[in-house]
């Protein structure tokens, strides 16, 4: 079993985090290549019953890759699919390809992890996670959604045998910041049913990011016959945007959140931020997902 495995426990079953198992997508997308990519994105990303572990131990998964509708021509794409011999849903389905050019970059950023007053305390518990997936440092509003910086020093990230091909803890910071909005929206614990697209930069890809990022998030509006829909961001200090987020779509875990730590958590973020220097420092981000 890989040792991450024991911090992701749900249901006292350890669950293969949705991050990784798009990680699994990216090795076989890049299987072959011999340069790093521009970058790689992965569209209509489907997550459906958890990869779960009852035992320690090694467990089979197949994912099979087939030739699959590009999002600009020319470019080839491989349509993904995970599943566990026996199971008749896949775990995980996505279209992925890379793509060439420069990422983007934003204006930079500056010194805003101080600026965020909310903490990690608020976020575990409740959240399931274990050491190496607590990625929250600080968090709180901006101007129009929510924003999260990278926690420091985390242990080290890979399969047993292998490093990751991307950097998946950049995506979890921003998938938590959905999760911190959506338990102080509705006091429950959300977890990812599907993505429209996810643009892993440059700076995602291959050695882990060792500095600061920041995630910044907008909800959509709600719509009656839909759960709540997340557009969202990742950045360096310096500007450069690390992964690119649009329709994160969430579904209710079933957990309820102890109306406590709810309420600290609804009260936190009630209040603005604590230096006006966030609204402008953010809002960089925040424009280029309008």
């Amino acid at each position: 079993m890989d040792t991450f495995l024991p911090d992701h426990v749900v249901d006292g079953s350890p669950v293969l985090p949705t991050v990784m198992q798009l990680d699994l997508v990216a090795r076989g997308l890049l299987a072959g290549t011999a340069e790093r990519p521009a970058g790689v994105l992965m569209r209509g990303i489907r997550v459906g019953p958890p990869v779960r572990f009852t035992l320690p131990g090694p467990r089979q998964l197949d994912m099979a890759c087939t030739p699959g509708p590009s999002a600009s021509p020319g470019r080839p794409a491989l349509r993904c699919e995970l599943r566990s011999p026996g199971c008749d849903a896949p775990h995980l389905v996505a279209l992925a390809e890379i793509v060439p050019g420069p990422a983007p970059r934003t204006p930079a950023l500056g010194e805003w992890s101080d600026d965020l007053p909310c903490g990690p305390d608020l976020v575990y518990p409740p959240f399931f996670h274990g050491p190496a997936f607590q990625v929250v440092a600080s968090f709180g509003r901006t101007q129009t959604g929510l924003g999260a910086s990278l926690a420091a020093g985390l242990p080290p990230l890979s399969w047993e045998r292998e490093p990751t091909v991307l950097q998946p803890r950049l995506l979890e910071l921003l998938l938590q910041c959905c999760g911190i909005y959506e338990m102080a929206s509705t006091g429950r614990m959300m977890v990812p049913a599907g993505i429209e697209a996810v643009h892993w930069h440059p700076g995602a890809l291959g050695t882990e990011h060792a500095g600061s990022a920041m995630a910044v998030i907008q909800a959509r509006p709600v719509r009656p016959d839909r759960g709540r829909i997340f557009d969202g961001q990742v950045a360096a200090p310096s500007g450069a945007v690390l992964v690119t987020v649009t329709g994160y779509q969430v579904t209710d875990l079933g957990r309820v959140a102890d109306p406590v730590t709810a309420a600290r958590l609804t009260r936190c973020l009630a209040a603005p931020p604590a230096r006006p220097a966030l609204a402008s420092r953010t809002s960089h981000l925040e424009g280029a997902l309008r």
